[in-house]
This record gives structure tokens, C-alpha cells and sequence, in this order.
């Protein structure tokens, strides 16, 4: 594998998900931070009311959820709002990820998509589920990671120059 900054990796890797949605990656160079941001489709065959975190109703058709990933600098928490992602995860300043790290960041990426494309479907079709979020686990992911580490070569995927 060629060498790779972080931010080519999400990119190349994200076309390589089985999703039906749309992901889209932003690049905040100022901050230095990536934001993944993720959205599904699914059919509101019921015509359920929905109402989303903003308090908006709809019985749409077809309804779209999205909820993000943030890609922080260890060294700057401070841009951190965990609330308002599913997920926020810290890369080493320059020297990014490690190649294992971004192959198990896909893995359970995927996961996470199969669940919460279920989970939404299930939230959709009965109408005593409530509350429709993403789940990210630190801790599985920090499992897959360590399987990860076992099994890839070491390679950085360092943040990327501008």
C-alpha cells in the first residue's frame, strides 16, 4: 500500500462502505479537525409524525437522518463538542493514525451503519420506539483496533500537508 495522509484514507475508504446513504467529509484546516458526516434514507411507509432533535414534525415520504463524526487533534479537546456528534475521535497531531487504527475505524463503521440503518427502520415501523440514534461503543471499537493492530502492517496515515 502506498503511503497515504489521513485524510486520502477516509476519503478512498468511504466509497468502499456498503451504505445506501450519503457520507460526506469536510476538512476544517483552521481548526484541524475532519467531520464525517453521515445521512440516511429511509421510507416512511406509515406516514409516522417524526420529529427531529430541532423539535420539526414531518410525514414525509421518505425521511433522511444525518449525525456526525468528529477527527480531532489530540492536542486541541478543546474544539470538542461531544454532543454534538456520535462519535469524536482524536489523531496524533502529525502523525495521524495508524494504519491499523483507520482499517478498524472502517470495520466498525460498518457496523455501525448496519445497526443504525435497522435500528432506524425498526424506529419507523413501531410506533412505541420513541428515540432513533446512532450508537458508536469506544470500547468495541478500541477491541477491533487491538485485532486490527495484530494483523496490519505499521504504517502512519499522518495528517495531511497544506
Amino acid at each position: 500500500m502506498a503511503k497515504k495522509d489521513l485524510l486520502s484514507f477516509l476519503e478512498e475508504n468511504i466509497d468502499e462502505l456498503d451504505f445506501d446513504g450519503k457520507i460526506d467529509l469536510f476538512w476544517n484546516k483552521r481548526e484541524k479537525t475532519f467531520e464525517m458526516e453521515v445521512t440516511f434514507y429511509a421510507e416512511n411507509k406509515i406516514g409516522q409524525m417524526i420529529e427531529d432533535a430541532q423539535g420539526i414534525a414531518s410525514s414525509e415520504p421518505i425521511i433522511s437522518f444525518s449525525d456526525s463524526i468528529l477527527f480531532y487533534d489530540e492536542k486541541n479537546p478543546a474544539a470538542v463538542d461531544e454532543y454534538a456528534y456520535f462519535a469524536c475521535l482524536s489523531y496524533v497531531g502529525k502523525k495521524g493514525w495508524s494504519l491499523a487504527r483507520g482499517k478498524a475505524f472502517f470495520s466498525y463503521l460498518q457496523i455501525v451503519l448496519d445497526n443504525g440503518y435497522s435500528d432506524l427502520l425498526d424506529f419507523l415501523n413501531d410506533s412505541d420506539k420513541e428515540v432513533f440514534e446512532l450508537t458508536w461503543s469506544n470500547e468495541e471499537f478500541e477491541k477491533i483496533v487491538a485485532d486490527a493492530t495484530n494483523n496490519t502492517p505499521k504504517q502512519e496515515l499522518s495528517y495531511p500537508r497544506f
